[in-house]
């Protein structure tokens, strides 16, 4: 049987602690042992550890040394575990929550970690109403948990938080957490995502717990806009080798990016791209020329690709809108939407205008409304 270890990286969580511990504790898959290290916490959570009393418990006490410390310091002390789950300690697992991960990560040896959908809490423990803006967010991120998830994570990070991976112990060892304050967590999973070796198994598995000292609500949000900043340079410093030799991990990136680009995820483009001109003007103009010199077709089979369809898109999104306008101003559709005669002219695959617009029309050409408005000449669509 498969052994799961749960990390719990511990900091002046006292009135959350116990709860988060025996919901590792509970599972319907056991876990071995819980290693849980106490940050250098100043409001007695190492004594309600203690508290707990379970023999798998094994706490470990260290000075003030950040989440990725406490966090890589309990894996390293996972022994033998096959994988290894972490636990913030102010979050709750779901009872089914590690055998279903770990179901994911037998049944798929290409993939190294999972996550699932989650749930916000209060600080009571309380679901936050579906009103709440926050649950509302996290509603729209989940919409569509079936999309390539390195695309995906250039919207939003869906995984949200560190208690959200479970991961082969070896990997997880080989890809240790970064010193990041805010975004360890999206690090781990873009780096995964880009490898292909992140799961996304969409049930709701974890309890995620808002309150007033989240770690992410300590300082201003322009101090984790500069984080995610960096966190994308290291990204491309990470994979500045790896990306040379394979087409399928700069496609990865490429899917990534085109969706951050859109100044998702607390990402700031213009910011980026003027980092990236200042970095750039460092650079010697020969070792620049040298270096695109050297690229070679065979390696990168890009550069001699067929120039993009850029214009094409272009073309078939001005169509599908101008069809668009079209059907709205006409007043027998509109008339046929009041009773429910006419299609819903803005639903479907609206990423891909050319399929849009063919569903579009297929979709009127069925309605008896359109074609009776057709002969009595009361519509005229382009």
């Amino acid at each position: 049987m498969a052994t799961v270890a749960v990390i719990v990286p511990s900091f002046n969580h006292a009135s959350y602690i116990a709860a988060a511990v025996n919901s590792a504790l509970r599972q319907t898959l056991p876990p071995t042992r819980v290693v849980v290290v106490d940050d250098g916490s100043t409001d007695g959570s190492a004594d309600v550890i203690r508290g707990v009393g379970d023999p798998r418990i094994e706490l470990i006490v260290q000075q003030n040394a950040g989440a990725h410390a406490a966090l890589n310091r309990g894996i390293a002390a996972a022994g033998d575990a096959d994988y290894v789950a972490i636990l913030n300690s102010d979050d709750i697992y779901e009872p089914a929550r590690l055998e279903r991960c770990v179901a994911v990560l037998e049944g798929n040896r290409n993939v190294e970690a999972v996550c699932t959908a989650l749930r916000f809490i209060d600080a009571d423990g309380r679901a936050l109403p579906p009103e709440n803006p926050k649950a509302r967010r996290l509603a729209a991120v989940w919409e569509d948990p079936k999309r390539d998830p390195a695309e995906w994570l250039g919207i939003a990070n869906f995984a949200k938080t560190t208690s959200n991976f479970v991961i082969r112990t070896a990997y997880a060892r080989a890809h240790p957490f970064r010193d990041y304050r805010y975004v360890h967590d999206y690090f781990f999973a873009v780096a995964a995502a880009l490898e292909g070796k992140l799961g996304v198994l969409p049930e709701p598995l974890l309890r995620y717990r808002t309150h007033g000292s989240n770690t992410i609500k300590s300082d201003g949000s322009s101090c984790v806009a500069r984080e995610i900043l960096r966190m994308n340079l290291d990204l491309f410093r990470e994979f500045a080798g790896p990306l040379g030799e394979s087409a399928d991990l700069r496609a990865a990136l490429t899917r990534y990016f085109r969706t951050l680009s859109g100044n998702h995820s607390d990402f700031r483009l213009e910011v980026f791209l003027a980092t990236v001109a200042k970095l750039a003007g460092g650079i010697d103009s020969g070792e620049l020329q040298s270096t695109l010199g050297a690229l070679d077709a065979s390696q990168f089979p890009e550069l001699a690709a067929p120039a993009g369809d850029g214009i094409r898109r272009a073309s078939e999104a001005a169509g599908l809108w101008r069809f668009r306008q079209a059907a709205v101003r006409s007043r027998w559709l509109a008339f046929g939407r009041a009773f429910g005669f006419t299609p819903d002219l803005f639903a479907g695959e609206t990423n891909r205008p050319d399929k849009e617009l063919a569903r579009l029309k297929k979709a009127l050409d069925r309605s008896f409304w359109f074609r009776l408005g057709r002969i009595l000449g009361a519509i005229s669509l382009p």
